[in-house]
């Protein structure tokens, strides 16, 4: 079959359609002869362009957005798979912006004079959501990477002392290849900061001061997470409060290096920044009262916010299939207008992420275009939020727009070849589930290479909105470009210069056709899933597990 498919794909586009009762190799290659690179240059060039303002989450750039892609999916033929009717699922937010010129962080060593740190250089400050107003003042405790794992004996809280305390806390996780000891897929979920919280919480801490590592820093730039904290923050409202609201813990703050030098300073302690990660690289880290106090002040305004995820069903040609449903998701917003750099003030995310949602309609147009629907339904949603914290996407992982248990799998898209060759791809994910089968199977049709994660440290996985799907118990994949081809200090300098800059504008020389290839992996990907007798099941004995739903029992009358 595989040989078919490829075969197919390149015959498709120059044969006249065959009838309706083709099998499925012949369908699917029909889809991929549709997928052009001058729609996903076009529309790339639509969501990106200075009209729409950056899509910032909440503004009326990302409402003509919405209004764009629900216009291109009735277009479609695709139903209405919103709220009421229509292709828009409203997400209720709050929205807050914490003050950093006001913002105070200033140390107490025992007997000697206070530190203050500076603010931008040293630590930003951070907002839970719910306080408007932080002023704490309490002691230090060092809490490693606030994780207690005790299926891999791992506890870096074991006998913390932390009530009324401040943690000092590193961001991220341990790491290993072996599956006994924080395999890739336990580190990216152990190092979810919002988790770590929830740790602290528990254990009656006041606040936490969380470390910018090197991981960190290989990930975003310190200067661009200092000028990304001065924007809005934002979530979703359940209930009158955030979707990810935590009593307790309001002081919060990142500190550079430079600002954990100088705690370490204060506190007396020796070797610095560079005992400290030797120690967590080695396994070694354990709690550890600082001789030190640390006043931490803070202030934000908050304000209501409302911004849609938008949704449209391919309904399933099999009666007894087409009530499962497989989803495709990719993130409308972008980060909207900001500070002033080179290139402008329009953030304007034309690879991160219109280039996905070029993707994500093409690939429904492809879907669109077949002779008969896959046996499952597929839906196609545009979430709103990712760059706010995947606020969308969990919105609608926790309140589908379909029945809950009826959705089989999430593929993400967030992040296409633009600007660098397509010559491998890297499927985050097919590990943990049979996913792998249907990703496998299209890639090696299409002939593409499959590459393992070239960098696990960077929690790829739980940074994109497929990680509220798996929260969900729902398998994920998340399939990405690879670095197969590209050097790799050039692709360095344009994450640097270029990824979350005004500088990410479209561009008519971007390898389209590669946009393309990746599109039709996408779309082979999900179509094999979508007429695959087997529902998706995650692999047994993997981590994911511990997330998957439990089987309803059956009602008895």
């Amino acid at each position: 079959m595989k040989a078919t498919l490829a075969a197919l794909a390149l015959a498709a586009a120059s044969t006249a359609p065959p009838p309706a009762t083709l099998g499925v190799a012949e369908r699917a290659g029909l889809g991929l002869a549709a997928i052009r690179p001058q729609a996903l240059s076009a529309r790339t060039r639509f969501l990106s362009s200075d009209l729409l303002e950056g899509r910032g989450t909440g503004t009326r750039g990302h409402e003509l957005a919405e209004l764009y892609v629900a216009t291109e999916m009735q277009a479609l033929g695709l139903e209405p798979a919103g709220e009421a009717g229509t292709f828009f699922q409203t997400v209720p937010m709050r929205a807050w912006r914490v003050d950093q010129e006001s913002a105070s962080l200033v140390l107490h060593p025992p007997g000697q004079q206070a530190v203050q740190l500076i603010r931008g250089q040293d630590f930003v400050a951070l907002s839970d959501g719910e306080h408007s107003e932080v002023e704490t003042d309490a002691p230090v405790v060092f809490a490693g990477y606030a994780i207690s794992a005790p299926e891999y004996g791992y506890d870096d809280l074991r006998g913390a002392e932390l009530q009324g305390k401040i943690a000092v806390v590193l961001n991220g996780a341990p790491l290993s290849d072996r599956p006994n000891f924080f395999p890739p897929a336990a580190h990216a979920v152990y190092a979810d900061r919002s988790e770590k919280v929830r740790r602290l919480a528990e254990r009656g801490a006041a606040g936490v001061l969380f470390v910018y590592t090197p991981d960190w820093e290989d990930a975003m730039p310190w200067e661009e997470f200092v000028r990304q904290a001065r924007e809005e923050g934002m979530d979703s409202l359940e209930g009158g409060r955030i979707g990810t609201a935590v009593s307790g813990v309001p002081a919060r703050a990142v500190v550079s290096l430079r600002g954990l030098e100088k705690l370490l300073a204060a506190a007396g302690l020796e070797g610095g920044v560079r005992a400290i990660l030797e120690k967590a690289d080695a396994g070694r880290l354990s709690p550890q009262p600082w001789r030190l106090r640390a006043l931490l002040r803070s202030s934000a305004e908050t304000r209501e916010v409302r911004s849609s995820n938008v949704a449209g069903l391919l309904r399933g040609s099999d009666r007894s299939a087409s009530g499962e449903v497989v989803v495709l998701s990719a993130h409308l917003d972008h980060l909207g207008i900001g500070e002033p750099a080179d290139g402008g003030v329009i953030y304007n995310g034309a690879m991160d992420n219109a280039a996905g949602v070029a993707v994500l309609l093409e690939v429904a147009r492809a879907f669109s275009s077949l002779p008969t629907a896959p046996r499952r339904s597929v839906l196609f949603v545009a979430v709103t939020g990712e760059e706010k914290g995947l606020v969308g996407s969990r919105f609608f992982a926790n309140h589908p727009t379909v029945p809950k248990e009826k959705i089989v799998a999430d593929l993400n898209i967030d992040g296409t070849p633009t600007v660098f060759p397509f010559l491998d791809a890297v499927a985050r994910g097919a590990g943990d589930s049979t996913l792998a089968v249907s990703a496998n199977a299209a890639a090696a049709a299409l002939g593409i290479e499959i590459a393992p994660d070239p960098d696990p440290r960077a929690n790829v996985l739980i940074r994109s909105d497929q990680y509220s799907f798996i929260r969900e118990g729902i398998p994920s994949l998340f399939v990405t470009p690879g670095l197969k081809g590209a050097d790799p200090n050039a692709r360095r300098q344009w994450i640097r210069e270029r990824y979350h800059t005004p500088r990410d504008k479209w561009d008519a020389a971007w390898d389209w056709e590669g946009v393309a290839r990746f599109a039709r992996l996408q779309f082979l990907t999900a179509f094999l899933v979508a007429e695959d007798e087997n529902r998706p099941r995650w692999n047994q004995g993997d981590f994911f597990e511990r997330f998957a739903r439990k089987p309803v029992a059956p009602q008895h009358r």
